[in-house]
């Protein structure tokens, strides 16, 4: 029997992490953000309207906060993100390796983490890199286009029989 079922190696690009990072880490933030403004919005010009400064002062800052908190918050988390991977790292930038076997064993550098199967919860197919979420904000990102053992379409099927808690 092989160790390593799939294998998937790529060096992560600032598209990849810009899509992951807007598109599931920061996500939440507008989905809820996007209609708490509008209603402080709304509330803000009715105010207006009834020339009640107080509320509309207040209304005002609550819209304000509201979007740039989505505004920035993706911008500040991918600035992090790549702080946090130089630091790690030295300032070298090293290849991910991915590998799935018994388990999924990942490598980037000095830097490695393994985790079972059963502990993947979601999956997020994204136009740059396909996301295995083991948490709200934990992940393993794999390259479509880079598997060294194995092809995207196996994996796609593999992975979602050996992963049982999928939602």
């Amino acid at each position: 029997m092989r160790s390593c079922h799939f294998e998937n190696r790529y060096y992560s690009t600032d598209q990849m992490l810009s899509e992951y990072v807007h598109r599931v880490l920061c996500r939440k933030i507008v989905l809820f953000g996007a209609p708490i403004a509008l209603v402080a919005l709304i509330f803000a010009m009715l105010s207006w309207l009834d020339r009640d400064t107080v509320f509309f002062t207040l209304f005002g800052v609550c819209f304000l906060i509201v979007l740039l908190t989505a505004l920035l918050s993706p911008t500040l988390m991918l600035r992090q993100m790549k702080e946090d991977d130089r630091r790690l790292h030295n300032g070298q930038k090293f290849e991910t390796i991915v590998q799935f076997g018994d388990r999924i064993l990942i490598r980037e550098g000095t830097f490695s983490l393994a985790c079972t199967y059963d502990q993947i919860i979601k999956i997020r197919p994204l136009k740059h890199s396909y996301v295995l979420m083991f948490g709200p904000r934990n992940s393993i990102m794999v390259s479509p286009e880079h598997f060294t053992v194995g092809t995207f379409d196996e994996f796609q099927t593999f992975i979602k029989e050996r992963c049982p808690q999928l939602k």
